[in-house]
């Protein structure tokens, strides 16, 4: 009898062991699910963290290169080309005509402030299809003048290569036929 008393102990107690066993592993699984979600929800979380300081980083360099006063340079630049034309009225008074003179250059020290320029392309220059817009086409029976510049009807303002302000210009097309032909409008706006 004892020797079955100590058997059914030894079972008990290897029940008891297996049934510790059983709920330490089961502890275990639970733990190892719950570091598995906080180590997906970190990744989730770094990642958004990541594109937020991208993001960040992206709208500090714009800023740095000062490109958020892009679309107030524009304006400045349309104004600037735009309405310089007014000097050439003798209508208005010679001292108002200094006056807006002045306006002007300042305007343009803006610009060239936040590395904008005027430009105006040179007769025979190549044109610069970005920074230029045709406003009328000149035949030309000579072909090394094809798409170049006749005449520059408004200057242009870039800044960094790009295009503030387009320039107006007349470019010569070829044409074999030409002669001495005229130029033809082609409006192009």
């Amino acid at each position: 009898m004892e020797m079955q008393t100590e058997i059914c102990a030894e079972e008990s107690e290897q029940n008891q062991l297996a049934t510790t066993l059983e709920e330490i592993l089961e502890l275990q699984n639970k733990n190892s699910r719950q570091l598995a979600q906080s180590l997906r929800e970190n990744v989730n979380f770094q990642n958004q963290v990541r594109l937020g300081m991208q993001k960040e980083l992206e709208t500090l360099k714009e800023q740095q290169r000062g490109e958020q006063f892009t679309p107030i340079l524009k304006s400045v630049a349309t104004v600037c080309v735009e309405y310089r034309k007014i000097l050439s009225d003798e209508a208005i008074p010679k001292k108002w005509r200094r006056t807006l003179s002045l306006m002007f250059d300042e305007l343009e020290d803006i610009l060239s402030e936040y590395d904008a320029e005027v430009f105006s392309s040179a007769i025979g220059e190549q044109r610069r299809p970005l920074l230029t817009k045709i406003v009328n086409t000149v035949a030309t029976n000579d072909k090394a003048l094809h798409n170049t510049i006749a005449r520059s009807r408004r200057p242009g303002v870039m800044r960094n290569g790009k295009p503030l302000y387009r320039e107006f210009v007349d470019v010569y097309v070829f044409d074999a036929s030409a002669g001495n032909k005229k130029s033809q409008s082609v409006r192009t706006k």
